[in-house]
C-alpha cells in the first residue's frame, strides 16, 4: 500500500528493489473520463477517433455530442464513414442501419419500414461531454462517473480561461507521464530552451514528492545541489554560468508567496495524477496566476494524444482578451519549443526498455507504484 503522510525522499536507500516497478497498462487506466478532441471538430458529419485502442464515431445529436463504437453491428463498416440521414443519428454507409445516440437501431434502410431489426440491435455508446472547448469521453467499463470527479481542481475555479491544444504524439502515453515525476530532467534537456536560456538551472539536485491531500495524485518537485560542479573522470559541467541570471521559483514552500485561486499554491513543482496528467508550474503572468496542464491520452500502444492547455484566470474581459493574445502570439510557440524538447526523446524510448534505475527515479517509481493500486475499478452497479 502507498504511504499516504507526506514523504521526501532523495536516496535510494528509502525506495528498496528501485528496479522491480510494476508494469502499468499500455492502453492506459480506462475508467477515467478523457479529453479526446476539439469540440469544434465535431459535427453532424460524423468523424472517428481512435483512444485507448477504441475507434469511436462522434456527432451532434441537438445539444449533445454522441461517442458510439465506430462498428456497424450488421457487417462491420465503420459508422464514421456514413452520414446523417435523420436527426441526431449516424446510418451506416453499407445498408442504411441507422443507430441514434445512445447506440439503439432506429431503421434498417435496406430492409424496409417493417424490418424487426430497430429495436432489437444496438451499438456501444459511451458517456460524452463538452467541456472547455473539447470533447471528454468515459471509454471504461459500467456507470460513468461525473465528469467533474476527474477533472484536475485547477479547472473547477470560477472565472478559468483555457486554451489548449491536442498533438498527436508518437510516443508511449507511459513514458509522456513519468517525463514529470522524473523532475530533475528538465535541468538537463530544457537548459537550452528559450524558456530556461538565461535562468539558473542547477548541475545536478534531488527529487522529492508529497501525496496530495485528496489522495489522486502526488506532488513533486527538484531541489538544486549546485548549479556548476566537478565531475570526477569528466569535468566541469556546465562550464560558465556568466549568462544565467535570471533565478526561477523555488520548490514547494520556499521564496516570495502571493494569494491567488489556486488550491495549494506552489510554485516550482508538478502534481501527478490519475489517470496519468500533469499540473505544473504555477507562476503569474501580469499579475494573474496561471499554470500548465500536460494530458497524455493513451491512442494504441506506443502512439498518443497529448493535451497541452495553459490554465489562467483573469479577473476582466481585458485581461482575458490580452491574454488570449498572448497564448496565441507568444506562449504557444515558446511552450511547443519547450515540451518538444521532450517529445524527441518519448518518441525514441520504447517503455520498458531494460532499465537500470537511480535515485533521480524516485519520482516516477512513486508515480508506478501509485497507479498501479489507485487506478479506479469500474462501478458494475445497476
Amino acid at each position: 500500500m502507498i504511504e499516504e503522510k507526506a514523504t521526501a525522499t532523495n536516496g535510494a536507500a528509502s525506495l528498496p528493489n528501485l528496479g522491480e516497478t510494476p508494469d502499468l497498462p499500455p492502453l492506459g487506466h480506462r475508467n477515467y473520463w478523457y479529453p479526446i478532441v476539439e469540440a469544434r471538430k465535431v459535427s453532424e458529419r460524423p468523424i472517428s477517433v481512435r483512444v485507448l485502442g477504441e475507434d469511436v464515431v462522434l456527432f451532434r445529436a441537438g445539444s449533445r455530442v454522441a461517442a458510439l463504437a465506430d462498428r456497424c453491428p450488421h457487417r462491420g463498416a465503420r459508422l464514421s464513414h456514413g452520414r446523417m440521414l435523420f436527426p441526431g443519428s449516424v446510418s451506416c454507409p453499407y445498408h442504411g442501419w441507422t443507430f441514434n445516440a445512445d447506440g439503439e437501431c432506429i431503421a434498417a434502410i435496406v430492409e424496409g419500414p417493417s424490418s424487426p431489426i430497430p429495436g432489437s440491435v444496438c451499438v456501444p455508446s459511451y458517456p460524452a461531454e463538452e467541456r472547455f472547448g473539447l470533447v471528454w469521453a468515459y471509454i471504461g467499463e459500467g456507470k460513468a462517473p461525473p465528469l467533474d470527479e476527474d477533472l484536475p481542481p485547477e479547472l473547477k475555479i470560477p472565472n478559468v480561461l483555457t486554451q489548449a491544444v491536442l498533438e498527436p504524439w508518437n510516443s508511449d502515453w507511459r513514458n509522456n507521464t513519468e517525463n514529470y515525476p522524473d523532475f530533475l530532467h528538465a535541468t538537463f534537456v530544457h537548459r537550452a530552451s528559450l524558456y530556461m536560456l538565461f535562468s539558473q538551472a542547477p548541475a545536478w539536485g534531488h527529487v522529492k514528492y508529497q501525496m496530495l491531500p485528496d489522495k489522486k495524485g502526488f506532488k513533486c518537485w527538484a531541489e538544486a545541489a549546485a548549479l556548476q560542479d566537478d565531475f570526477p573522470g569528466a569535468g566541469r559541467f556546465p562550464t560558465n554560468l556568466w549568462w544565467r541570471r535570471q533565478r526561477r521559483a523555488g520548490p514547494p514552500g520556499s521564496g516570495p508567496t502571493r494569494k491567488g485561486p489556486l488550491p495549494e499554491w506552489r510554485p516550482g513543482s508538478g502534481d501527478v495524477r490519475m489517470p496519468g496528467y500533469i499540473v505544473v508550474t504555477h507562476t503569474w503572468q501580469w499579475g494573474i496566476p496561471h499554470c500548465a496542464m500536460q494530458w497524455p491520452v493513451p491512442v494504441d500502444v506506443g502512439v498518443s494524444r497529448t493535451l497541452l492547455m495553459n490554465i489562467s484566470y483573469p479577473p476582466t474581459l481585458f485581461h482575458r482578451l490580452l491574454l488570449r493574445a498572448w497564448f496565441n502570439l507568444y506562449y504557444r510557440h515558446l511552450h511547443a519549443q519547450f515540451v518538444h524538447q521532450d517529445r524527441r526523446i518519448q518518441e525514441g524510448q520504447n517503455y520498458r526498455n531494460p532499465e537500470r534505475l537511480a535515485a533521480s527515479d524516485a519520482g516516477l517509481v512513486m508515480w508506478r507504484r501509485f497507479a498501479s493500486v489507485a487506478a479506479r475499478q469500474p462501478d458494475l452497479t445497476n
